[in-house]
């Protein structure tokens, strides 16, 4: 899972597309790349497609609940996907190195239809389950996917195009799920997610008749770019620790009660769908330019100081501009961090589902534990995590310079 300086500039220079027209061999290829776009697509809607209407599925609950009750359930319930995900990421991906990937992606694709489709009607507890099943889901969806790209036929090129166009579906998925939703609840008022789940399954039909790349083909000959140090690696994980959680622990604010504002489901849809807006949009900018290769250390350090910045100021923001621009600046840098963090942890090795699992867990923590946090803390006081990642993210806007330094070995082999 590593893009190399000729892949991120021969990206730049020729527009990086998947979606390559092709006959025999690499037409099958191009279907496959295809249903995997849409794939990640789906697994990044599953999670964010329902958040906007947490607030208003806990209140559908048959005994009226307090605000902290439902403060915590809202959270709570934010807070099961990710934590789900961080659990299971590492066994699927230790199992798809043991048994056929391609059985476990299909599997969890039906998993996710049937996680979705049934949100709006069923009661509070069973609505933890499907949060859960819809974590497993992903977490086998987007690090397999990215296993399948870096089994198929290729060159290094080619396979970073392909690994930097699905961490873009991604992002789209978050940017579209909730206006899908939204636009489902017209259509079927009491299950908002039924539409997603329908084109879930649709692509999970596909995804059976389509040929994948098999395990160990001809693109899983390794990568000749020395692996990060250890210490290096480590503190590349807190950041992405902490990338995650402070832009989770945002989209959760939005959903707790406010003292300030109360914005109504609508509102929250439109912010979470321009915040993955901003995040598809910096995935896009960094194909296009080279700092992701030639200034890492640097632009790691900037996503961090824009997204304790944003993180800072959150909390008081009071208008709707204000708000938006902040929810814009979080996404952008939060994403950054995402594909900084996990080009330069992947290292020199085979592909390996394991070590996917693992840094897709690893994007889980924040994401899980911030809206935890916010979860336990009482009314009121949810904007002193938000202020406390902020000051954890200043912390290793001053230590990742220190810890992460370039090899001699590594900047001659970088061209820098």
């Amino acid at each position: 899972m590593v893009v190399s300086h000729d892949a991120a500039s021969a990206g730049s220079r020729s527009g990086p597309n998947p979606l390559a027209d092709g006959d025999g061999e690499n037409g099958k290829r191009s279907r496959s790349s295809i249903l995997l776009l849409f794939a990640v697509a789906a697994a990044s809607a599953g999670q964010t497609a329902m958040l906007a209407f947490l607030p208003s599925l806990v209140d559908d609950g048959q005994s009226p609940l307090s605000l902290r009750a439902h403060d915590f359930h809202v959270a709570s319930l934010s807070a099961v996907h990710p934590l789900a995900a961080l659990l299971f990421a590492p066994l699927w991906g230790w199992l798809a190195d043991r048994v056929d990937y391609r059985v476990v992606l299909r599997a969890a694709l039906v998993v996710l239809v049937f996680a979705l489709a049934p949100v709006g009607v069923v009661a509070l507890p069973v609505l933890y389950l499907l949060r859960m099943l819809a974590g497993m889901s992903a977490a086998a969806i987007i690090p397999l996917a990215l296993l399948a790209t870096s089994f198929a036929a290729g060159g290094r090129s080619n396979r970073a195009i392909h690994f930097t166009w699905l961490t873009a579906f991604v992002f789209l998925g978050d940017m579209s799920a909730p206006l899908l939703a939204e636009a489902s609840r017209a259509v079927f008022p009491r299950a908002p997610l039924l539409m997603l789940a329908a084109l879930v399954a649709m692509i999970a039909l596909f995804m059976m008749f389509v040929r994948l790349p098999a395990s160990g083909g001809a693109g899983s000959r390794g990568d000749d770019r020395e692996a990060a140090s250890l210490p290096t690696t480590l503190i590349l994980l807190l950041v992405t620790v902490l990338g995650g959680g402070g832009l989770a622990a945002i989209h959760v604010s939005l959903l707790v009660t406010r003292a300030e504002t109360s914005l109504n489901r609508e509102t929250i849809a439109w912010m979470l769908s321009l915040c993955g807006f901003a995040m598809l949009a910096a995935q896009l900018f960094h194909t296009r330019v080279s700092w992701l290769v030639t200034a890492p250390r640097l632009l790691a350090c900037f996503t961090l100081a824009l997204l304790a910045a944003a993180l800072f100021v959150f909390p008081y923001g009071s208008s709707m501009v204000g708000i938006a621009g902040l929810i814009v600046a979080a996404g952008w840098s939060s994403a950054s961090i995402r594909l900084v963090t996990s080009f330069w942890i992947g290292g020199s090795a085979l592909p390996s589902g394991w070590k996917l699992g693992l840094q897709h867990a690893a994007a889980s923590i924040g994401q899980a534990l911030a809206p935890i946090a916010i979860a336990l803390a009482e009314p009121g006081e949810q904007s002193r995590i938000l202020l406390g990642i902020g000051w954890m993210s200043m912390l290793l806007l001053i230590a990742l310079p220190l810890v992460w330094r370039r090899r001699p070995d590594s900047t001659r082999a970088n061209g820098r």
